[in-house]
């Protein structure tokens, strides 16, 4: 039995988003899969479930810090964190969103890396965050026993922008959660679809303020379909407007396209209405430009929704042939694919069958067991470590 510490510093706030989540699941099943190793979290500050202010419900300790350095999670992870771990003998540390301790000789560790959109995309993140993410990225490969990233596409890209890894690389996919994504019933449709004031049929889209989703691709595709097939369409999207997001521009495109009085903007939902808005769509439309995951793609299709998504970075992986795959630049693609998925009842079909096959292979079950072994992996490379180092 190990001692294994996890950063949980992620899930401080409520909209941790696709990194908490997909820390949280694994952590769920992990604490499920009946293994003999101890789990210890760390904070800055008391870690909440994702999408909610309900305290982190796992049977581990929570080490919490204490002092200046806590008004940052990056600084006190680098730093802050040092004593406890070694208080706690930890053999072990994750580091889920590539944060690693400074001056830990002799730890294992394992870093995940979860994609590289801020390389593809960097005017859309500030100068000095890029930066700083860069510079924790590849210290993080750099010091990691083994970095994990949650598809090919990622592990593709780490000799390509950071270099050779002295550690191991291994793809570890997430999962999707059965329990909250599935085919629902038609009363509990109806009643979240009421309660955001969305109109059927309608085609749907989430994170819709950030650029890198694509979203303005989306209303282009919509404003050029047959007249009598666009005004029957409400376009719903999901997400309310980051800090490097603007909230007119969605606003603004939809009515130079005409689409103002189609487009249903709902805001951030908890996943249980997601899942709802899921299951009463024609279709998710994510024609996103880089993904290092696609974790929508998996939940749509669990949940009974044909999937049309862009032909680049992890998203073809992710949906294996059980998707319409589009190129996200050019809207005629996604024209005809939601002419398609709205007309073709055949082909609508097939796509949810198929979806719902494959979603069913990507567990977090066997995530939690393929960390348990990667872990270990970390472990074994550095025996006779006893849990301490000099403070």
């Amino acid at each position: 039995m190990a001692t294994i510490g996890i950063d949980a510093t992620a899930l401080s706030t409520p909209a941790s988003g696709g990194i908490g989540v997909s820390q949280y699941q694994t952590m769920r099943a992990l604490a499920e899969t009946g293994t003999s190793h101890r789990f210890v979290l760390y904070a800055a500050r008391a870690p909440v479930v994702p999408f909610s202010d309900r305290p982190l419900d796992l049977p581990w300790e929570v080490r919490l810090g204490s002092g200046l350095l806590t008004s940052s999670n990056i600084a006190w992870m680098q730093t802050g964190v040092n004593r406890l771990l070694a208080d706690d003998r930890v053999e072990v540390f994750w580091g889920p969103r590539h944060l690693l301790p400074f001056r830990t000789p002799g730890l294992a560790k394992v870093a995940t890396v979860h994609d590289f959109w801020d390389r593809y995309h960097p005017d859309q993140q500030p100068w000095i965050n890029r930066r700083l993410n860069r510079l924790l990225i590849a210290k993080a490969i750099s010091e990691a026993d083994v970095v994990v990233t949650p598809s090919d596409s990622t592990a593709r890209d780490i000799p390509r922008f950071v270099g050779s890894v002295p550690g191991d690389v291994r793809v570890i996919p997430w999962g999707v959660d059965p329990a909250v994504f599935h085919p629902l019933a038609e009363e509990q449709i109806a009643g979240v679809l009421s309660r955001h004031g969305v109109a059927r049929p309608y085609i749907l889209s989430l994170d819709v303020f950030n650029p890198r989703k694509n979203f303005l691709a989306a209303l282009e595709g919509v404003a050029r379909l047959s007249e009598e097939l666009r005004t029957s369409l409400t376009v719903v999207g999901v997400g309310v407007p980051r800090k490097t997001a603007t909230g007119t521009a969605v606003q603004a495109r939809a009515d130079v396209l005409g689409l103002s009085g189609r487009l249903c903007l709902v805001g951030d939902v908890r996943p249980a209405d997601l899942a709802a808005l899921y299951s009463g769509a024609l279709a998710l439309v994510y024609p996103s430009i880089y993904e290092g995951f696609g974790m929508p793609v998996l939940e749509a299709m669990a949940s009974g929704c044909p999937v049309i998504t862009a032909d680049r970075s992890s998203l073809p992986e992710v949906a294996g042939g059980a998707a319409l795959l589009v190129d996200p630049s050019d809207p005629g693609q996604l024209t005809r694919a939601v002419a398609l998925v709205s007309t073709d009842q055949g082909e609508r079909a097939r796509l949810v069958a198929a979806g719902r096959m494959r979603a069913a292979g990507f567990t977090w079950r066997r995530t939690a067991e393929e960390m348990v072994a990667v872990f270990e992996r970390a472990l074994a490379a550095h025996p006779g470590w006893t849990g301490r180092w000099a403070r």
